[in-house]
């Protein structure tokens, strides 16, 4: 059999919580793959008592345990806490450990609101977007205004994720602090899509002759408006929505509530994870 590893301690009857990640740890073997996998999410945070305590008692292993208490008690860095926790479960090779205590020692030298945007970011990629969110408006107000490039990103990022939840008008305004900080074409044909998403047809046509300047770029994003419609058109959303009306309209009441009783459970889950603190 190949990739057997030798379980380290016991199987937690109560596992440690990770609650950036909404994840549960039951066993040490989860821990260390928690670390390999998250590594560059790892920050100060992790050299805590109360994961040395959820060693000793939930995972039995006291020798450890008592190691790491005198890394918490002297404030010892997150890169020497994760790899003694590396060798000592033995789950890794050396040039494993050795690359983790490398990113680790790299990231030390980040500054706060640098850790804060990787964070963000992954969030972000993870579609936790109401997390990600709370960590850019808080990146906003530590952001130096002398960085732009960073200021910019932030403002797109956010208004991103409004759009993402249909709130166009707040996309919109960000959108445009973004293209205020640092204009480029991008953002500004974002803005317009916003923006032509928030308004109605007779206030959009006002706003689009306010910007004769514009042209190319409204022409730009009436495409991707174009484009997006083709794409829902053949999309698996577009089908279902389709069967959800034939049903409704059909006698098949009972079918009808089954599949929309179905998805209102998965919006309430999806909604249950991007909202979980």
């Amino acid at each position: 059999m190949n990739n057997v590893c030798l379980c380290v301690g016991k199987y937690a009857q109560n596992p440690f919580y990770v609650k950036f990640l909404d994840i549960s740890l039951y066993s040490m073997e989860e821990l260390c793959y928690y670390f390999l996998e998250r590594v560059h999410m790892l920050d100060d945070a992790v050299v805590s008592a109360d994961l040395v305590r959820w060693i000793r008692i939930e995972c039995g292993l006291g020798e450890l345990a008592d190691e790491l208490e005198v890394y918490v008690r002297k404030h010892m860095s997150v890169a020497a806490f994760v790899t003694t926790i590396l060798e000592k479960t033995g789950m890794y090779d050396a040039n494993t450990v050795k690359r983790v205590e490398h990113i680790l020692k790299e990231q030390s030298s980040l500054t706060m609101a640098q850790r804060y945007k990787k964070r963000a970011e992954y969030l972000y990629q993870q579609g936790r977007f109401r997390q990600a969110l709370s960590i850019y408006s808080e990146l906003a107000e530590h952001i130096p205004v002398a960085d732009t490039a960073e200021r910019a990103l932030i403002y797109y990022n956010m208004a991103s994720i409004y759009a993402m939840d249909f709130a166009y008008e707040e996309a919109a305004g960000f959108y445009y602090q973004s293209y205020l900080i640092q204009p480029d074409a991008e953002t500004r044909v974002a803005y317009i899509l916003a923006k032509k998403m928030a308004l109605s047809d007779y206030a959009f046509g006002s706003f689009q002759r306010e910007k004769p300047e514009w042209e190319q770029d409204f022409l730009r994003a009436d495409a991707l408006f174009l484009a997006a419609q083709e794409k829902w058109e053949h999309s698996k959303e577009k089908a279902l929505a389709i069967e959800l009306s034939e049903l409704k309209s059909s006698v098949q009441r009972e079918s009808y509530h089954k599949r929309m009783g179905e998805l209102l459970e998965q919006l309430k889950k999806d909604y249950r994870r991007q909202t979980k603190d």
